[in-house]
C-alpha cells in the first residue's frame, strides 16, 4: 500500500514540475514556440514522460492555464447586505488587492493566454464558452441579490458582468503595464459609476 502512495505522490510531483517547467517556459517564450521536448528538457526528463502525464500539448496547456489563472473574486457583488453602489466600490477594491498581491509572471500568463485564444480558434472557442457559462451563473445570482434588494443594475445582467469583466481586464493590464497610472480610490469609484445614476 505504501509503494502505491509513493508511486502516487510521485506522479503528482512529476505532473506539478512538467505544469511548472511548461509555465516558465510560457511566460518566457509563448505557448507556440515552446515544443514538449523543451518542456521535458527543463525538467530534466525525457518527452516521453511528459507524454505519460499529458496527453498532447493541448491538455498540458489547460493544465497550465488552470494552475496560474487568478480569477477575480465576484463575492462583493453577491453580498445581500449592501446597496448595489458599495458592492462594486467593495469589488473594484478586491481588484486592486489581487493586483498588489498578483507577480509579473502572474499577469504575463495572463496575457499569453489571451494571445494564444486568439491565435488557436478551437483553444479560444473553450475558453470563450468556459467564461460564457461562468457570467451567465454570476449574472444569475447577480440578479437574484438585486431582486432581494430591490434594486436593478442599468444594464441586464449578463450584459452588466460582461461589461465588469471587460472593465476589469483593462485596469489590471494598465496596472500591469504602469501600476501607478491609476489611484486605487479611482478604480473603486469607477466600479461604482456602474450603479448607474440612482443608486
Amino acid at each position: 500500500m505504501s509503494t502505491s502512495i509513493t508511486r502516487s505522490a510521485q506522479k503528482q510531483a512529476t505532473r506539478a514540475a512538467i505544469i511548472e517547467a511548461a509555465a516558465w517556459l510560457f511566460g518566457r517564450r509563448g505557448i507556440d514556440a515552446t515544443s514538449i521536448d523543451a518542456v521535458a528538457a527543463r525538467v530534466g526528463l525525457t518527452k516521453g514522460a511528459v507524454y505519460a502525464n499529458f496527453e498532447n500539448k493541448r491538455e498540458l496547456i489547460e493544465a497550465v492555464a488552470e494552475a496560474y489563472s487568478a480569477p477575480a473574486d465576484f463575492r462583493p457583488l453577491l453580498r445581500r447586505d449592501l446597496a448595489l453602489a458599495e458592492r462594486l466600490r467593495l469589488f473594484g477594491r478586491a481588484v486592486v488587492e489581487v493586483l498588489k498581491g498578483a507577480t509579473a509572471e502572474a499577469i504575463q500568463h495572463d496575457f499569453e493566454f489571451q494571445v494564444y485564444a486568439k491565435r488557436d480558434r478551437a483553444w479560444g472557442a473553450k475558453v470563450r464558452a468556459g467564461m460564457r457559462r461562468h457570467v451567465i451563473a454570476l449574472a444569475n445570482e447577480f440578479d437574484a441579490v438585486n431582486r432581494a434588494r430591490q434594486e436593478k443594475a442599468p444594464l441586464p445582467p449578463e450584459e452588466f458582468f460582461d461589461a465588469i469583466v471587460t472593465l476589469t481586464r483593462g485596469i489590471t493590464h494598465q496596472l500591469a503595464i504602469d501600476p501607478d497610472a491609476i489611484p486605487p480610490q479611482t478604480v473603486e469609484a469607477l466600479f461604482a459609476l456602474l450603479a448607474g445614476p440612482s443608486s
